[in-house]
């Protein structure tokens, strides 16, 4: 008599998968995915998006598996996902109101060149900004504003304590408004003229 392979739950493929074990993730990957995918989808449309938004969730939870405490890996994923999507609208409304204003302005108006210019330079002083931070400041910066983590564990990952993250998250944007003065002049000088 063969003895038929035991299929893990979700819980032992979690632990298998917190101390690296890539077969597990892969597991809970092919699990859950489509279910992730199909929720984006439903509220986007779009195909590309949801496969982007997914891949960020899943590569999270790859990189936060030593960290994470996860009872129920099904909710875990709906509300990352979830998260993922509103974090995915906010920065899609935040692009469209500076182009919108930009464009609003009448220096700017109907010169979609010079919109794109504007845009183009916005970001390159963000990363001027960045790139001025002391190697600490950056480095919690970028896991605090691009990669979502909270001060807990980001003091956990960098080995700080919890006061010395926020000082970094203090320092890094007091960095960031110096390279970005000049946009936020020539915006509140926009509001003030017109």
């Amino acid at each position: 008599m063969l003895n038929k392979p035991t299929i893990d739950t979700d819980a032992e493929l979690l632990d298998r998968m917190s101390r690296d074990d890539q077969m597990a993730f892969k597991e809970l990957y092919k699990r859950h995915w489509k279910r992730c995918y199909l929720q984006v989808l439903r509220r986007s449309g779009d195909p590309m998006l949801a496969e982007d938004l997914i891949q960020s969730v899943f590569i999270t939870l790859w990189e936060k598996r030593s960290s994470l405490a996860i009872s129920n890996i099904s909710g875990y994923l709906f509300s990352a996902v979830r998260f993922q999507f509103i974090t995915h609208l906010k920065n899609q409304l935040h692009k469209e109101n500076y182009t919108a204003h930009v464009l609003s302005s009448r220096e700017y108006a109907g010169n979609e060149a010079e919109v794109s210019l504007r845009i183009k330079e916005l970001n390159e002083a963000v990363d001027k900004g960045v790139a001025l931070m002391p190697a600490k400041t950056k480095a919690v910066y970028i896991l605090s504003r691009i990669e979502h983590y909270s001060v807990k564990e980001i003091a956990h990952k960098l080995d700080l304590s919890e006061k010395a993250v926020e000082y970094h998250i203090t320092k890094s944007l007091k960095t960031l408004r110096l390279a970005l003065k000049n946009f936020l002049i020539i915006a509140l000088l926009f509001k003030i003229f017109n």
